[in-house]
């Protein structure tokens, strides 16, 4: 079967994403960001020392072909228009540098009209007589399948993309709480015994929430990012050894809580830093609540018993 590259990203995170796409082909030490935080871009995220620059884009619409393409068109035409623009402040960031090709770097690429289109507006740009344009100038239009090898060699150093968060179905909550509702909720009387019964209740479906998806993140990294998987799972065998040896920290369920998704969390962020702040948060959380279905986390009695 044919591999299947993500289609859908967060803008932010595919920037993230293609930035790594491109320090591997470029090396790291060729590719400048250009904040966007001032005054934008300029219609350049990352230059290259020699003469790329890229701008990243993911469509919100990813299953419309044609409207896809509309978004892309219009972000091509509109980044490109600003070397025009803000000639002068590309010139100042380009320095002796000039510029031979133009990327609109997206997860995707499905109409050919979007190369046409861009050609186009690069054609119309060139004929402004920037003086930091190359005479070979031109603008391309690629995707991840362009990276073929570079996005491979990213998830052979297990830093590759990062994978969305499978939400848990109706399904697997109604299983859940089929199976886990009293034994979870029998421990969070112990730690919590001033909540109502409306409060009890939904602490209850957050912590059974929590546990279903910190099951589907790490499904999902055994089959797509094994390496992850692994050291993600030897993070949380090492805090529940120490659990069991020693106990949950803190005088008050809360902070004992609070403790135990601190350490995995922190534990995961130092073994597994290819994961995202997302990542971590659902399997840190999510092991919590697993703890309290399984064991080792418990509390006891208010009154000490």
């Amino acid at each position: 079967m044919a591999f299947e590259y993500r289609r859908d990203w967060d803008g932010k995170e595919w920037q993230r994403f293609s930035k790594q796409l491109v320090q591997v082909r470029h090396r790291p030490q060729n590719v400048q960001d250009v904040p966007d935080r001032v005054q934008g871009d300029a219609g350049l995220e990352f230059i290259t020392s020699d003469g790329c620059c890229y701008q990243s884009y993911a469509p919100d619409e990813t299953s419309d072909v044609a409207k896809a393409a509309s978004a892309m068109k219009a972000k091509g035409a509109r980044d490109l228009r600003k070397l025009v623009k803000n000639r002068e402040i590309v010139s100042k960031i380009l320095g002796h540098r000039k510029i031979s090709r133009w990327i609109l770097f997206c997860p995707f690429l499905d109409n050919k009209d979007v190369i046409s289109h861009l050609q186009t507006v690069a054609k119309e740009v060139k004929e402004a007589g920037l003086d930091f344009l190359a005479t070979d100038f031109c603008a391309l239009v690629q995707s991840q399948e362009d990276f073929e090898t570079e996005y491979q060699q990213l998830r052979a150093k297990a830093v590759g993309a990062p994978l969305p968060i499978t939400k848990p179905t109706s399904g697997q909550l109604e299983d859940a709480h089929s199976k886990l509702d009293q034994r979870v909720e029998d421990k969070l009387k112990r730690a919590f015994p001033f909540d109502d019964d409306e409060k009890a209740e939904k602490r209850k479906k957050i912590y059974v929430y929590a546990h279903v998806e910190r099951e589907n993140v790490l499904s999902d990294l055994r089959d797509e990012f094994p390496d992850f998987w692994e050291a993600s799972t030897e993070c949380i065998d090492s805090e529940e050894r120490r659990l069991e040896m020693a106990g949950a920290e803190g005088d008050t369920a809360p902070k004992q809580i609070n403790s135990s998704i601190d350490r995995v969390a922190n534990a995961l962020k130092s073994q597994v830093p290819g994961l995202s702040e997302r990542q971590v948060a659902s399997i840190s959380q999510g092991q919590v609540g697993t703890w309290l279905i399984e064991c080792p986390l418990d509390f006891q009695e208010p009154n000490g018993k």
